[in-house]
């Protein structure tokens, strides 16, 4: 009896004795796990299940797991093991982490999930099937605390040598569902893992993975047609830091094939190990509709990627982009002119053949691009590029070509036509900016240009682009920049003010927010240079400043051959002229001035003969009034058949662009050397908008000797000097003259009068005999005219003579009262035939003069 109880008693002690070792074994785990606490409530069995009615653990981080309805069912595989585990709720609260936990890289989730052991382990642990009901997670967000809701579910069939687990994890992502349903088969030989993932649904995304031999891994990710989830991103941004992608979701009805096969050399540690040994990738990825990348705009089209390794050797045996971006307009594209704004741009990008990749060193590729302009525009660009890095990636081209055609081009400053152009280009480009140059020189034309603000029309030009530098930032808030040279040969330039002929520009030019310099020379065919700068700001404001070749009329006189307004009748052999022009529009109508100056000019003006020409000349423009002063013309000798000179004057003349020759002319001094003496104007200002303009000529010292030499009259000869007033009217254009008066200075002068002609009249009348007898040497002491100016061009002079012949008739003083009448063009071309002029001088004569027979009835 006594042995029985000492059993029991035995029995009891090395029970309490398990019991003891049994809870401070599970503590020592727990803790090892880091389990701070442990508490069940309502245990109980049924159906051969453990089946309790709260567990909770408590970790040592404050996490808390608290299961309700529990139940556990144990089992037997090779072992004791766990083979149903059921739950209504799991309530999971993870609080926010003060600091993550650093981890190596053999804890990488690409390594652990690269790892088939760890799937043989994961499923050797696994239940047969479990489900909880409804999971409840409170988990540490960016603001704060975010609520997780969904169920899970686990099924298996295992059979001697295979195994394959069955799952599918619901969540509800406020209102939008989510369904992802991992299937895990096993054998002896590999490990595969199928997995779909739905939203709301919709099929999203299928994954395929396989591993064998031990470290060996293939698989394929699919995405047939990616549905509408505008909410994704709004969600993710709660956990992960989202606002640095340029796009907003990830793209709707984009589809996508990726598919690798690794085979490391050795167990991967880390994941540079995966990439170590024979490695080969492929990825294709469609974007059917518009995908917005803020910055850049909407990308539509495919890719397609080829990538493959052997012992870090790399290759990219093939790849390709096809993508049509239609541009957000974003702010350096903004800076460019409307018209070469990009409506599209179609992308094409493929690697170079047979090139190694090494890390560090770019990637060699072929760039295609087609873009879409206003008004049926393209321009491309093909060419190689460099690629390096990701994040601070380089791209660098040194033999790009860009192919311009533009059948219409309109700016705020030109509007053009049929515009081409071809420029080998450089380029260097970063994330913060893009710099572009010429390779070598590069052609630009057009079939016509036109400068509305200056009513300038060029056509058919051909210009060589010798440099270019283009700055884009693409950093927010900086302005794109460039220079350049050009060389330009333009067939014909049309303006009102200009001959139309063939023109050469040459110069260099910097644009930068939207304001262009432009500094260069100009030329002719008819030999005219101007060495000029020009200023288009970005509100249309334009200036140009310009200094003229000086001109040496001795070679030629490219003024005439430029110019529509060039008198038809002035010609000039010699002599220099200097200019310097300024002009521009300030937003209130154009404006210009011309500074010139002319020296030692000689020539003709219709049948007058000039030489010693020598003027400033002032010409202004504002708005639609000009004006042009010449305040100290100078002029040695003037010739319109009798020779007269030096010629001095101070003259302006103001005026209407619509009505030139309406103005006003200021002449405040005008005077002219003429028969030994002067001719002057009273200062006058003449109204040319009347019908009639007045004004008075002042004769002074005039002498009548030189005027019989230069008008030589059969037996008349004398002197004297003559003084007068002359009121003049010029009517539609003819000079009047209208009661003038000259007068001989007293004491007077002599006349001699010895004519054939006026002997055979004298030998039969008498009274002529008188008249020849005093005139023989006439001595006067008045001699004086009125004189009449008529229109074309007739003469009249009543003229009256008192004096005496010494030698006639003891002296006796002789009054005599004579009318003459002359045509002043006629006898100034008779005058003019008669001595030794120009040929030109005398093809106009003559034909004046047979102008005049014609018109006589």
């Amino acid at each position: 009896m006594r042995r029985r109880v000492s059993i029991f008693l035995l029995l009891g002690l090395l029970l309490v004795l398990a019991g003891l070792l049994g809870r401070l074994y599970l503590h020592q785990q727990l803790q090892r796990a880091g389990i701070s606490e442990l508490t069940w409530a309502g245990p109980g069995w049924h159906s051969g299940a453990l089946t309790l009615d709260e567990l909770t653990l408590t970790l040592d981080n404050g996490s808390t797991f608290e299961l309700q309805q529990l139940a556990l069912a144990p089992g037997w595989r090779s072992g004791v093991m766990l083979k149903r585990a059921e739950a209504d709720r799991l309530v999971l609260n993870l609080p926010a982490a003060e600091q993550a936990p650093s981890a190596s890289e053999t804890d990488s989730p690409l390594v652990l999930l690269g790892d088939e052991t760890f799937w043989r382990t994961l499923a050797r642990w696994l239940p047969d099937s479990a489900r909880l009901q409804q999971i409840q997670a409170t988990l540490p967000c960016r603001t704060g605390q975010c609520l997780l809701a969904g169920s899970w579910r686990l099924d298996s069939e295992r059979s001697v040598g295979s195994t394959t687990l069955s799952s599918q994890l619901l969540l509800d992502l406020e209102g939008q569902q989510l369904a992802l349903s991992p299937r895990l088969q096993l054998d002896a030989e590999r490990v595969a893992l199928q997995a779909a993932l739905a939203i709301d649904g919709q099929p999203a995304a299928r994954l395929d993975s396989q591993w064998q031999q031990g470290h060996a891994w293939q698989g394929q990710l699919a995405i047939p047609d990616w549905p509408q989830t505008p909410w994704l991103f709004g969600y993710l941004g709660r956990w992960l830091t989202l606002g640095a992608l340029p796009f907003e979701q990830i793209p709707t009805a984009a589809q996508a094939d990726l598919s690798w096969q690794l085979h490391p050399a050795e167990k991967p540690a880390r994941v540079e190990d995966w990439l170590g040994g024979a490695v080969a990738l492929q990825a294709n990825v469609v974007l059917p509709e518009p995908w917005a990348i803020a910055g850049v705009g909407s990308l539509t089209g495919e890719m397609s990627l080829q990538l493959s390794g052997d012992q870090g050797r790399w290759a990219l045996p093939d790849a390709q982009l096809n993508m049509v971006l239609v541009p957000d307009l974003l702010a350096t594209l903004q800076q460019l002119p409307s018209a070469l704004q990009p409506a599209q741009v179609a992308l094409r990008l493929q690697p170079a053949s047979e090139q190694q990749l090494v890390l560090g060193q770019p990637l060699a590729l072929q760039l295609s691009a087609d873009a879409t302009l206003p008004s049926g525009g393209t321009a491309q660009l093909d060419g190689p590029l460099q690629v390096q890095g990701l994040a601070d990636w380089q791209i660098n081209s040194d033999a790009l070509l860009v192919q311009l055609q533009l059948p219409r081009l309109v700016l705020p400053e030109l509007a053009a036509r049929s515009v081409t152009a071809r420029l080998p280009l450089q380029l260097q480009a970063n994330a913060r900016s893009a710099t572009i140059g010429l390779s070598k020189a590069g052609e630009l034309g057009w079939q016509r240009l036109q400068l509305p603000a200056a009513e300038l029309a060029l056509t058919a030009t051909s210009a060589r682009v010798g440099t270019l530098a283009i700055t884009l930032p693409l950093d927010e808030g900086q302005s794109a920049s460039a220079t350049g040279e050009l060389a330009a040969e333009i067939n014909r330039v049309e303006h009102a003010q200009f001959k139309p002929q063939s023109w050469s520009l040459s110069g260099d030019w910097e644009w930068q927010d939207g304001a262009l310099v432009w500094r260069g020379q100009v030329a002719n065919a008819a030999g005219l240079q101007l060495d000029h700068q020009a200023n288009f700001s970005s509100d249309g404001q334009w200036q140009l400043d310009g200094t003229l070749a000086p001109i040496y009329f001795r070679a030629g006189n490219p003024l005439e051959q430029t110019l529509a307004s060039w008198p038809a009748l002035l010609s000039l052999s010699s002599g220099q002229l200097n200019a310097e022009l300024q002009a521009g529009d300030s937003g209130k109508g154009l404006r210009a001035r011309l500074s010139a100056r002319l020296s030692g000019a000689k020539g003709i003006y219709d049948r007058t003969a000039f030489s010693g020409l020598t003027t400033p000349v002032q010409v202004s423009l504002q708005g639609d009034r000009f004006s042009a002063v010449l305040a100290d013309l100078q002029m040695t000798e003037l010739d319109a058949g009798i020779p007269a000179g030096p010629l001095a004057a101070d003259l302006a003349y103001r005026g209407a662009l619509d009505q030139p020759l309406a103005g006003t002319l200021d002449a405040q001094r005008l005077t002219l050397a003429l028969l030994g003496g002067r001719v002057s104007l009273t200062p006058a200002t003449l109204d040319m908008a009347q019908p009639e303009q007045r004004a008075e000529l002042v004769l002074q010292g005039l002498e009548l000797g030189r005027l019989f030499e230069v008008y030589p009259t059969e037996g008349l000869s004398g002197g004297g000097t003559l003084d007068g007033r002359l009121p003049v009217l010029l009517r539609d254009g003819q000079l009047l003259v209208d009661q003038g008066a000259v007068a001989a200075r007293a004491p007077g002068g002599v006349l001699r009068y010895q004519s054939d002609k006026l002997q055979r009249l004298a030998a039969s009348n008498p009274s002529m005999r008188e008249l020849a007898g005093a005139l023989e040497e006439f001595h006067y002491t008045v001699l004086s005219s009125q004189v009449e100016l008529a229109e074309g061009g007739d003469l009249t002079l009543a003229l009256r003579l008192q004096g005496s012949n010494p030698d006639f008739q003891q002296g006796r003083q002789v009054n005599l009262n004579i009318n003459l009448q002359e045509n002043i063009p006629a006898l100034l071309a008779s005058l003019q035939l008669s001595g030794k002029v120009s040929d030109i001088i005398e093809q106009r004569v003559q034909q004046y003069l047979l102008k005049k027979r014609i018109e006589q009835p």
